[in-house]
């Protein structure tokens, strides 16, 4: 018996166009340049751009260089020790502010308009949880950008990468969404777009799971939805 549902964040609720958190990227490489000015440190503006355009490149390399990638004060270190610049606790966190407003500066969308509508339906039958990675924009700041686009308030629980320090589809981060909810992993659906880390991590974790974007070449039993209008109605499908 499904007794509470976890959503995964980007793609899932919200969606960046391609070119989004490369431009972010720049606005984070002249913030720094800027900060490190402040402090009498100069770096190239270009330099600090390419080294957070290696993070991402990293981040998708989960064999190596992982873990580290995980908070934002050690991104920071990274770009700052490519630069040739001691990161200091005192520098990371003059950095940090700015580092992780970016997002502000090029606001993702809602994947669906009525999405607002959709978690508050679905909030009044079970506890809602999201469940997500999060790369240069921490949990905390996130949680402001759900605010802006009113689709916080439905949400009971918060589970972020680089406050766990687990990165899905890792089991340690679905054993704290277990242990957040107080359910056993079975009576937990998860809604994710990506298969390997939504769908299948949670599936191996004992969850259970609805892909988010149905997909060809995937194995046939596999549970999907095209929007979150059709989730009630299967999760009512697979309690009976």
């Amino acid at each position: 018996m499904i007794r509470a549902i976890s959503l995964d964040l980007w793609k899932t609720l919200i969606l960046d166009h391609d070119a989004d958190e490369a431009l972010r990227d720049n606005v984070r490489a002249r913030a720094m340049r800027e900060v490190l000015g402040e402090h009498g440190v100069a770096a190239s503006e270009e330099g600090l751009y390419e080294s957070l355009r290696c993070i991402d490149v990293l981040r998708r390399d989960v064999r190596e260089m992982r873990d580290w990638t995980l908070t934002t004060s050690n991104q920071i270190a990274f770009v700052l020790t490519q630069a040739s610049v001691y990161p200091s606790r005192d520098l990371v966190d003059a950095v940090l502010p700015r580092y992780e407003a970016a997002i502000f500066q090029l606001m993702p969308a809602l994947v669906e308009p009525d999405a607002p509508q959709l978690l508050a339906e679905l909030a009044l039958h079970y506890p809602l949880s999201l469940t997500s990675n999060t790369g240069k924009t921490p949990g905390h700041v996130l949680l402001n950008v759900l605010d802006t686009l009113n689709i916080r308030m439905p949400f009971t629980h918060f589970v972020f990468s680089d406050e766990a320090l687990y990165l899905k589809p890792d089991r340690g981060i679905w054993q704290l969404l277990v242990d957040t909810n107080e359910l056993k992993p079975e009576e937990i659906v998860h809604v994710g777009d990506s298969y390997r880390m939504d769908y299948k991590g949670a599936r191996t974790a004992g969850l259970q799971a609805v892909l988010f974007g149905r997909q060809e070449s995937l194995p046939a039993e596999t549970l999907a939805i095209d929007s979150l209008s059709e989730l009630a109605p299967m999760i009512e499908e697979m309690n009976r």
